[in-house]
């Protein structure tokens, strides 16, 4: 049980600091700063895969891989689209967790109290929803929703190959840096110019790449079937970044200045920690 919570920990702080290079330098475009993070990526497990001799190539972690990286497209795509970089993200999330939660339990037959389960879930989206902005046409936001979707879907194909983590991990961050470099590619054929790296931003990016490797170790400690958690509850749970990442916007980048957007935040907060609280208890 422990080591599913500390997984859960790692993954919130580093899931919720890995985007801090868009926020810091907005001039930095989604694109280069994908480009910068997948690099960092790859070369932070790459480390860790000949420290630990588990270096290999699997067709699943190159999937998945491949995966990450479409649903990461569609959020960048859906905030240079909507203008709304926060809502995005809060849909995006919302329907990442009601995607993994209904597949840890239908798909992979997990156990967990639904009493408390299901009105947890009920508490998560409605938190994340205080904390969008007015939806209007939702056939305006597909590319978020979408994004959200592969987001909470993506490691169904690791969970049934049943690969060690540190051999599906050396697949996975090869199969991200392949398809954002190839995404990244073909985009700045089509515009004819390349984007734009900035010294500071791009080795930043770098290294939050190699955090964001931390991270998803944590994740996959957290949705381990033998452990505490599970995919139903533990990737859920996982996705509190979004707290982690709002404290940097309040405290570092002075977002949400009003009194009522502090309040607005502090009752959203409140309710999405409850929610949390009832999804861990669900496995007790």
């Amino acid at each position: 049980m422990g080591n599913s919570y500390i997984g859960v920990i790692l993954a919130i702080f580093a899931f919720g600091t890995y985007m801090v290079p868009l926020k810091a330098w907005s001039k930095f475009t989604s694109w280069a700063y994908l480009s910068c993070m997948a690099l960092g990526m790859f070369l932070g497990q790459l480390c860790i895969s000949f420290a630990t001799d588990t270096f290999c190539v699997l067709p699943v972690g190159i999937l998945c891989g491949f995966l990450w990286v479409c649903a990461g497209a569609f959020c960048f795509w859906a905030v240079k689209v909507e203008q709304d970089l926060t809502g995005a993200g809060v849909r995006s999330m919302g329907v990442s967790i009601l995607a993994s939660f209904v597949t840890g339990v239908l798909i992979f037959s997990e156990s967990t109290v639904l009493y408390f389960s299901i009105p947890a879930i009920f508490l998560l989206l409605f938190g994340l929803s205080r904390l969008a902005p007015p939806q209007g046409n939702i056939f305006r936001n597909w590319r978020s929703l979408l994004g959200g979707l592969i987001f909470g879907l993506f490691l169904i194909p690791y969970k049934f190959a049943e690969v060690p983590i540190l051999e599906f991990m050396s697949s996975f961050t090869l199969g991200i840096f392949v398809a954002a470099e190839l995404l990244v590619a073909i985009l700045s054929i089509k515009r004819r110019a390349f984007f734009e790296y900035g010294l500071a931003p791009s080795l930043a990016s770098m290294f939050m790449g190699v955090l964001w490797v931390i991270g998803q170790h944590g994740c996959f400690w957290a949705i381990d079937t033998k452990g505490a958690l599970g995919y139903a509850v533990g990737y859920p749970l996982t996705q509190l970044n979004l707290l982690v990442n709002l404290l940097w916007g309040v405290v570092v980048f002075h977002e949400y200045p009003t009194k009522p957007e502090r309040i607005k935040l502090a009752i959203a907060t409140s309710v999405i920690l409850a929610g949390a609280v009832l999804l861990a208890l669900s496995k007790m």
